[in-house]
């Protein structure tokens, strides 16, 4: 299964997150999904604790997941989270 997102999209759900989340032990947390950034600066995970998605420099992206039920209950609420 091929997953095709757009960045930018992602790096605004990013954005919503750091700037509306709450922030704990250097993480934050919005609506069900976690930012993770990485100490590189460069690097940043966002994930609902089954599938994640990590952001790295230059407009690549990397998804795991177990399964695509996983995947869909992740990008649903990636796109609310978006949507908003």
């Amino acid at each position: 299964m091929k997953n095709e997102i757009d960045v930018h999209q992602a790096l605004a759900v990013v954005n919503k997150i750091t700037r509306d989340g709450v922030k704990q032990d250097g993480r934050y947390l919005y609506e069900g999904l976690t930012v993770e950034p990485d100490s590189d600066g460069y690097t940043v995970v966002l994930t609902d604790g089954r599938t994640s998605l990590t952001l790295f420099f230059h407009n690549k992206y990397e998804f795991d997941y177990p399964d695509s039920t996983a995947l869909a209950s992740f990008m649903h609420r990636y796109w609310a989270i978006y949507s908003a």
